[in-house]
């Protein structure tokens, strides 16, 4: 039972940054340089940020070990910059002057900053990874046709699956990430009264602690509100299909999982797609 308190926590994550993300996508859906951007990207922006990602690990795991501080400070610093980003669309949204237009970015940004710099705890991390991916994916799902995101996410899934079972170096970034307090992924405790100080990743599994990274709910919601915002008079079937697929696959994914680290994209990623795929057939009936 206690272990059905993480799942449930994941999926409500899950809900709630799509939510958000959706939210963020209808209100910038209009903005002209994400228009333009929409008409200029094109396949090979999946290649370039697979290419990104892979140097990027590779340059993370070959100075984590002496440098794992100057690691932190720069996962700390994207975090910080993307709840900054996405504060800026929800003050551009709901604020009517200037002043409450800063007000509102200078106190989400700077509460956040504060309290993943000095008092992070795991629900901290996770609160500023849902506005992290919520932002991400409202910003690449608005950018991104259908068919890139598609592509996007059977690529990653390719990957995650190589990356954990065969080249084993996702696991290895997991494990530095869970034992330096990089802010990386979802920390979902059967205890809520959990210390993220007292976490590490080898002992997760005796403190019933469940991980899941924040690319496992990114990479999907991108072609949640892809496919959303692209078929705006049917918006809400496909974002409810999307989603729902998604979660689907995620609650089989932590009933195979058994405590051992997997890669969760194979699976989130195909409940996504055949989600989208269901409204699409139920649009062209």
């Amino acid at each position: 039972m206690k272990k059905l308190r993480s799942e449930l926590l994941a999926v409500f994550f899950f809900v709630l940054s799509s939510l958000l993300a959706l939210y963020l996508a209808i209100n910038i859906h209009q903005i002209p340089g994400i228009a333009s951007e929409k008409s200029a990207v094109n396949i090979y922006f999946v290649l370039y940020y697979l290419v990104f990602l892979i140097v990027f690990t590779a340059i993370i795991l070959m100075l984590v070990k002496k440098h794992a501080d100057i690691i932190r400070a720069i996962f700390l610093a994207a975090v910080i910059y993307m709840v900054f980003v996405v504060s800026s669309i929800i003050a551009d949204i709901i604020s009517v002057n200037f002043i409450e237009y800063y007000l509102i970015i200078i106190l989400i940004t700077g509460i956040f900053g504060y309290l993943i710099i000095f008092k992070n705890e795991w629900y901290i991390t996770d609160a500023a990874g849902i506005l992290m991916i919520s932002g991400s994916a409202a910003i690449l799902g608005n950018i991104l046709r259908v068919y890139i995101a598609i592509a996007l996410l059977i690529v990653f899934a390719v990957y995650d699956y190589i990356s954990v079972y065969k080249t084993k170096h996702m696991v290895s970034l997991a494990r530095a990430a869970v034992d330096n307090s990089f802010p990386l992924m979802f920390t979902l405790p059967e205890n809520y009264n959990m210390k993220l100080r007292d976490l590490t990743f080898d002992n997760r599994g005796e403190s019933n602690v469940m991980m899941l990274g924040f690319g496992d709910m990114a990479i999907p919601e991108i072609l949640v509100i892809s496919a959303s915002i692209s078929n705006i008079s049917h918006i809400y079937l496909y974002f409810i299909l999307t989603t729902l697929g998604s979660i689907s696959a995620m609650i089989i994914l932590f009933y195979i999982n058994k405590n051992k680290p997997a890669p969760g994209l194979p699976l989130i990623n195909s409940g996504a797609i055949a989600g989208y795929l269901i409204a699409l057939i139920i649009t062209i009936i």
